[in-house]
């Protein structure tokens, strides 16, 4: 046994449970604990994992590793995840370690962790992931990831260390990620076909316009969520690879979620998801092609998306007083647009909280909420509250879209305003950025209404 490493366990479990015992999560300092201890900590507590799944993105891979472990639970399929760790290198080994016998070998066969951007170059060249689902590519906490292409240049590296043991499930409908094929591994591209979901023209927030190859304009034939859709190089022969795995026969039903036909080897099935919106979709479409990637049946596939509850803040309801609150993490332009899009489709008139804090983990760069379309609330929103620690700059941006809204510096007595301006049987809807979801999801959690957000 290695002593250093097995110095570095104990230590992190007992960190573990003693912040766990002062009420705190514990997702990230164990982790750093073992680190500090064996910095080789990562690689040593991987590497007992024959089927290890990677997933990372911009938007949605919390919702897809989620998918992806209801997937193979429904299948029979003992795995662990990072659910109760940080996407971060730390939260990675503090997950390995909580699962961990003392040995260091696992209990289990198969780990899904989910990556953060940023990280997953560190965390491939540690360990030998079996697959890897890149989501998708955009505009996020400028000052911590620089420019979108600045990301994909370094995922580009990545990949190209990569040997044939390893499938990349990438999506066909992202240029950024569609360009990440000069690899030694397998790739499997994933998409939608379905003409009825195209957008009139290209968002202005869209971030991938220029062709990944020689920098010229793309033609878009198809645009369904940003700079997501059909896309062909105006000079050189680059064009949007035919998806393996496809979703077509979508149907959007507002809030109540969505519907569409699953493609694969001439194999069709239909899904229902619980979960609303397009960019959800993405994330169901992704999931169902990696559970594919397992030979997992579709009918399994059916079943576990369509029993699929929401992580903690990703399109999550949960009821206070007869009053639904309906939450969505909030993070970049195309996101929140998103979002704006889906829970506005109706005619009635909605109660929001716009909560937008600038720490570390939201981004301290809060000028990519001038790219967002917050036009429809004007119109649509019968009430607006806005807070967090840059509360001032949203009712800022809300007054220049011709939005009015009220203002609470302090985000409990925000929600609390929330809450009691709404009817029983109605639903209010909260958009926090990540520390302004943590913060409302413990103030919740005092309440009884949810769970602490490492117990979801």
């Amino acid at each position: 046994m290695d002593i250093r490493l097995q110095t570095a366990l104990l230590s992190a479990k007992a960190s573990r449970k003693l912040l766990r015992r002062f009420g705190s999560g514990a997702t990230a300092a164990p982790g750093l604990v073992a680190q500090y201890i064996d910095k080789d900590s990562l690689r040593k507590l991987a590497a007992s994992y024959p089927n290890i799944i990677l997933v990372s993105g911009t938007n949605g891979k919390t919702t897809t590793s989620r998918l992806i472990s209801a997937i193979l639970e429904k299948a029979g399929l003992a795995h662990i995840d990072n659910r109760e760790g940080s996407n971060l290198t730390r939260g990675l080994i503090t997950s390995l370690a909580s699962y961990a016998r003392l040995s260091g070998k696992p209990k289990e066969q198969t780990a899904i962790f989910e990556v953060d951007e940023a990280a997953l170059p560190y965390v491939v060249s540690q360990i030998n992931p079996k697959l890897i689902v890149l989501t998708n590519l955009f505009r996020d906490q400028l000052d911590r990831y620089g420019e979108v292409d600045t990301i994909r240049r370094l995922w580009l590296k990545s990949v190209e260390n990569l040997d044939s043991a390893t499938t990349l499930l990438l999506n066909a409908d992202d240029p950024g990620i569609a360009s990440l094929t000069k690899t030694r591994a397998k790739v499997v591209f994933f998409g939608l076909e379905d003409p009825k979901l195209n957008l009139e023209k290209l968002p202005h927030a869209a971030d991938f316009i220029n062709c990944t190859n020689c920098g010229s304009v793309l033609n878009y034939s198809q645009v369904y969520l940003s700079h997501l859709g059909a896309y062909r190089c105006s000079k050189c022969p680059l064009t949007r690879p035919n998806p393996q795995v496809s979703a077509g026969e979508i149907h959007l039903n507002d809030l109540k979620g969505a519907n569409f036909l699953l493609l694969a080897k001439k194999r069709t099935i239909t899904i229902e998801s619980p979960l609303p919106g397009l960019y959800n979709l993405y994330n169901a479409l992704a999931a169902s092609t990696l559970g594919l990637q397992l030979g997992i049946a579709p009918t399994t596939i059916k079943t576990a998306i369509g029993q699929f509850k929401p992580a903690f803040g990703r399109t999550e309801t949960f009821v206070s007083n007869s009053k639904k609150i309906f939450t969505s993490l909030v993070k970049n332009p195309t996101g929140f647009n998103e979002v704006i899009r889906t829970v506005f489709s109706g005619q009635d008139k909605k109660v929001v909280l716009i909560a937008i804090n600038d720490l570390i983990a939201d981004g301290r760069d809060v000028s990519w909420l001038w790219d967002v379309d917050f036009e429809p609330l004007a119109e649509r929103a019968q009430k607006v509250f806005v807070s967090g620690l840059r509360a001032a700059d949203m009712q800022l941006r809300l007054k220049y879209a011709g939005a009015a809204s009220e203002r609470f510096d302090d985000l409990e007595e925000a929600a609390e305003h929330l809450l009691a301006f709404a009817e029983k049987g109605e639903t209010v809807y909260l958009f926090p950025t990540y520390t302004a979801l943590i913060k409302l999801k413990a103030f919740f959690a005092q309440k009884g209404l949810t769970a602490n957000f490492w117990e979801d």
